[in-house]
């Protein structure tokens, strides 16, 4: 690939002309080493030519991408050059820590991904879908998920990557382990149901277990291994490198799949991130006013997001909203 081809695709996503779906692709690409040159080369020349100016709210975003990717302060430190596109760079190759993970680990040996085709889903906001794997196991992809595995689906593991949500329900085949990898967490089941979340905007991935019996292993700040019985739930907090394992009602998790949106001492940022998933939105606030503090809420599948917000705000006392199209701004 010559020059002006890398130019182009890289133009083409800074200037928001993907489609979503052709957003994981352009990840794999980005990631890759091949032609690193050229690609950190032509970077360089758009951030040079780039005339825009960073804000309060740019500032705030790079802050919070540096959380996710636990390198605060190198994010607060970017050269200036940087700083003025750093609201166009702030677009999904930003949190695409999934992929960068799976392309740059060494250490995974269940795919190479330089050289296995590999099949991916992915599910829009406002969106769900039910998948079918090769062996017959089923999935079903909460709004806003990607999952990759191996095309074939061969191989001494049945290994698939996810970033998102999804409920699991494997055909057990005891010769071959079912794998589900997250960005911090492996999960590992021979037949059983369970429900994985874990989207690269939040800091917790929790595995919850229907039946059947689950291990999960962290490797992240810690290094944890647990086996999960049913009506359990583990969870994993990578950026205070905790881990917790409540006792919960594992049907009443799953039940988004119903259209639900069950929350059980769920944060207010995990509530937010939630309703810009399912109802294709975009929900401005101050973390630092509403950051704190569980709600235990549930909305039936009838419910729009008008309606969602209104009990929102009758849990926060001060709380008041105002929507224009698709962006929603509390105050």
């Amino acid at each position: 690939m010559d020059k002006k081809d890398i130019r182009s695709i890289i133009t083409c996503f800074f200037e928001n002309n993907f489609p979503k779906e052709l957003i994981l692709k352009f990840q794999f690409w980005f990631s890759k080493q091949e032609n690193k040159d050229l690609k950190d080369e032509i970077l360089n020349e758009l951030w040079e030519k780039e005339t825009a100016e960073a804000n309060e709210l740019t500032i705030y975003g790079l802050e919070e991408m540096g959380r996710r990717i636990e390198k605060r302060s190198a994010c607060l430190s970017l050269p200036q050059r940087i700083l003025r596109i750093a609201g166009i760079f702030l677009l999904p190759v930003a949190g695409s820590l999934l992929t960068y993970w799976l392309m740059n680990n060494p250490d995974d040996k269940s795919v190479t991904a330089h050289n296995t085709q590999m099949v991916e889903y992915i599910v829009p906001d406002g969106e769900m879908q039910q998948v079918t794997l090769p062996d017959g196991s089923e999935i079903w992809l909460n709004a806003g998920s990607m999952l990759l595995y191996s095309g074939d689906f061969s191989g001494p593991t049945r290994t698939l990557f996810l970033n998102g949500e999804a409920t699991f329900n494997v055909i057990k085949d005891p010769e071959r382990p079912f794998i589900v990898k997250t960005q911090y967490m492996q999960v590992q089941a021979l037949g059983t149901t369970f429900n994985v979340k874990s989207y690269n905007n939040t800091s917790l991935t929790e595995v919850t277990l229907e039946e059947g019996l689950v291990r999960v292993d962290v490797n992240g700040k810690v290094t944890v291994s647990e086996v999960i019985y049913p009506d359990e739930q583990f969870v994993y907090d990578h950026r205070y490198a905790t881990t917790s394992k409540y006792r919960i009602d594992a049907e009443l998790v799953a039940k988004w799949r119903e259209g639900y949106l069950v929350f059980q001492d769920a944060t207010f940022e995990d509530i937010i991130h939630t309703i810009e998933r399912r109802f294709k939105v975009i929900v401005n606030y101050d973390i630092r006013r509403y950051g704190g503090g569980t709600f235990s809420i549930k909305y039936m599948p009838y419910e729009n997001v008008e309606q969602v917000l209104t009990i929102l705000e009758t849990l926060n006392p001060g709380l008041k909203w105002t929507k224009e199209n698709d962006i929603i701004t509390i105050k």
